[in-house]
């Protein structure tokens, strides 16, 4: 008997722990909500991967919603930022349970704190409420649909069982076909969401817009019936059109290969036309200011050139004597171009002479050597005159008294006579 009674108390004692476990008191409370949780009811199981690992404690209608609160146990946990819970059925017709797939492993852990949203918690459609949307009208439509479906097959048991086994290659034709939508069942969804919007526009004022396209089909028929005449002459001259654009086409390929090196070679250009462009548009920034600035300039400009105008008339017509003058003159530079050295020296030397003064005037400096081969060479000695008279006896006067001799004899600026000058010039600028 003792024994007996231990055994009990160690399965009150597992039962109790096992209760404890599923989702009792001591349990994470975990809140969700759900469009609707009509089949659920509180004690129901919550289960994750088939396994129970809580209960339903208690269905609650929060703001349209249906609040769901579950207790698990630690086996549950942990649930990440993307868990989802459905509630499913046990059986066709048996209670409902709420399933729970944790989420990513790698995302966040649920806060759980906060309320699991309607976004990521669902509820399978069961037998029931298929049954359930049968009503009076649906159901006695259903009935006659199957009375007739069974008049029409009465005695033609073997045709349809003909049409059947005729049907089997198309099947099988739609099953693929099936296959290969499933395949591109999120293609079709994008399909079906962009065509809803042309749907709803369409049956907008019962249909109106439709009715409003068809007129215009119409009408667009209708016209193009009208012109058929014309359309089909049209057609029988597309061909030669054809041909004509086919031979420009060719011509066109010809032309664009013969273009193709020339478009090569202003590659470079064209690869420089930024860079250019980016100069021009700073060159134009810059002359902005200084072609905003430049009407007084042109304005000043424009009456120079008036001013200058007659100036430029009197030389254009005294251009033929000044183009003589400018002829004369080139012998006399030509030369004084080869003695420029020997002017130059002259002026300074002169200069240079002839900048001494005293309390009259400016007094001329000498410093020559003299010898007597320079200076018969150098003043001309005009022959005596045949005379009857006897030689007079030989001068004593000295050989540069005539070319020295600054008695003021000559209104030239250098005091000397026009001869001796000439001798000068010719000794500084070469000739006699």
């Amino acid at each position: 008997m003792l024994t007996t009674g231990v055994a009990a108390l160690l399965v009150a004692a597992a039962l109790v722990l096992g209760v404890r476990e599923i989702g009792g008191d001591d349990g994470t409370k975990v809140v969700a909500e759900f469009t609707s949780a009509a089949p659920l009811v509180e004690g129901n199981q919550v289960k994750v991967d088939g396994v129970v690992v809580g209960t339903v404690k208690k269905l609650a209608v929060r703001k349209g919603h249906a609040e769901v609160t579950m207790s698990l146990d630690r086996a549950a946990m942990p649930l990440h930022d993307d868990a989802t819970f459905t509630i499913r059925p046990v059986s066709l017709l048996g209670e409902r349970y709420v399933d729970i797939d944790r989420g990513t492993a790698g995302a966040p852990t649920l806060d759980l704190s906060a309320r699991v949203p309607v976004s990521r918690t669902a509820s399978n459609v069961g037998l029931d409420d298929v049954l359930n949307t049968f009503d009076d009208p649906t159901g006695k439509g259903m009935g006659a649909l199957v009375t007739t479906l069974g008049s029409g097959l009465r005695g033609n048991g073997k045709k349809a069982d003909a049409a059947l086994t005729s049907l089997a290659p198309s099947m099988r034709e739609t099953e693929k076909m099936a296959a290969v939508l499933a395949q591109h069942n999120e293609l079709l969804g994008s399909l079906i969401e962009n065509v809803e919007p042309v749907a709803k526009a369409l049956a907008t004022d019962d249909g109106k817009a439709m009715d409003k396209i068809v007129d215009s089909a119409d009408e667009l028929l209708a016209a193009s019936s009208a012109q058929q005449e014309d359309l089909d002459k049209t057609l029988q001259r597309l061909p030669k059109t054809l041909a004509s654009a086919r031979s420009t086409l060719d011509h066109l390929s010809g032309t664009a290969e013969q273009t193709t090196p020339t478009l090569e070679g202003m590659r470079p250009l064209t690869d420089r036309l930024p860079q250019i462009s980016k100069e021009l548009t700073a060159m134009s920034d810059a002359l902005d200011p200084a072609l905003a600035t430049s009407r007084p300039v042109l304005e000043r400009a424009q009456k120079l050139l008036d001013v200058a105008t007659p100036a430029a008339d009197d030389m254009r017509k005294g251009g033929p004597d000044l183009a003589t003058a400018v002829g004369s003159t080139r012998p006399v530079v030509s030369k004084v171009t080869a003695n420029r050295e020997n002017l130059f020296n002259f002026i300074r030397y002169w200069a240079l002479t002839t900048n001494g003064h005293d309390g009259l005037s400016h007094y001329f400096r000498v410093n020559a050597s003299i010898n007597t081969a320079m200076l018969t060479g150098l003043v001309p000695v005009s022959k005596p005159k045949a005379s009857s008279q006897p030689e007079a006896a030989p001068s004593t006067q000295k050989p540069l008294a005539g070319l020295l001799d600054f008695s003021g004899t000559s209104d030239g600026p250098t005091g000397l006579e026009k001869k001796q000058e000439k001798s000068l010039l010719g000794f500084l600028f070469g000739g006699n």
